[in-house]
């Protein structure tokens, strides 16, 4: 046996939970959107006919209009571990893309809650990616799939920033000095996932995206959080609808 080799791979977990009966056989998707938050999820599920598919963590559902090609995984937690550990899964069982629908912090002045981000890459200020990839400070978007809901948003007139992203599996260490730092280099907006997501997914060879918008606001070093986050909120089902668009 190679010593270097994973005891367990996500295949094989697949296949103990088909033998053992919790996951059935089906097509798999082309495309799973991540959706962090409860209340994107209640918007998908209350817009979208939807299948739910049993045997992952949390919940998953193949979205009937464009014929099970998309799917939407939710309930799972938060964080990027979680959600590299189900990018592994997916891509085991042949999904080809994956796309991160979340909240997060702004770090630039000119941000307020509800902005739209579009996230080129994200730094990696998590531990999960440094078992998947070389050392590295970022990994990065698919272009392709970023261009394509930019694309749509600009044909809604719908308004969004571009640019990186800094991931961190600890939001009650995101250091002042870190935050002035990301900050005056331009980074847009800390989150927990996506480098998780965007790192699996690289190795793999399959294209993966990340899209925010903005909760809370961390410029100059001051955290605030916004009195009403109901346009937040509203603008998570505006990416959601976004992504199917451009990936339908």
């Amino acid at each position: 046996m190679n010593p270097n080799e994973p005891i367990l791979t996500p295949h094989e977990l697949l296949a103990y939970r088909r033998r053992a009966g919790t996951l059935q056989d089906f097509p798999p998707p082309v495309t799973v959107v991540f959706a962090p938050q409860k209340s994107l999820a209640g918007y998908v599920l209350k817009k979208y006919s939807t299948k739910r598919v049993k045997g992952f963590l949390g919940e998953f559902y193949l979205l009937k209009k464009f014929n099970g090609r998309i799917a939407l995984s939710t309930g799972f937690g938060i964080g990027a571990p979680v959600v590299a550990g189900l990018t592994d899964e997916f891509a085991a069982l042949g999904v080809r893309q994956f796309v991160l629908v979340g909240m997060a912090g702004g770090l630039q002045e000119n941000l307020s809650a509800g902005d739209l981000l579009l996230s080129t890459g994200a730094i990696r200020g998590e531990g999960v990616t440094r078992h998947y990839l070389p050392p590295d400070e970022t990994v990065e978007t698919s272009d392709s799939i970023r261009g394509r809901v930019a694309e749509v948003l600009s044909s809604q007139n719908l308004p969004f920033s571009s640019g990186l992203t800094w991931t961190t599996d600890a939001p009650f260490r995101e250091l002042r000095r870190d935050v002035l730092a990301y900050q005056a280099r331009g980074v847009l907006a800390v989150e927990m996932e996506a480098a998780g997501m965007l790192g699996v997914a690289k190795p793999c060879g399959l294209s993966a995206f990340a899209a925010f918008s903005v909760a809370d606001l961390l410029s100059g070093g001051v955290w605030r959080m916004a009195d009403d986050l109901r346009r937040s909120r509203s603008k998570l089902g505006i990416l959601f609808d976004a992504v199917c668009e451009a990936l339908k």
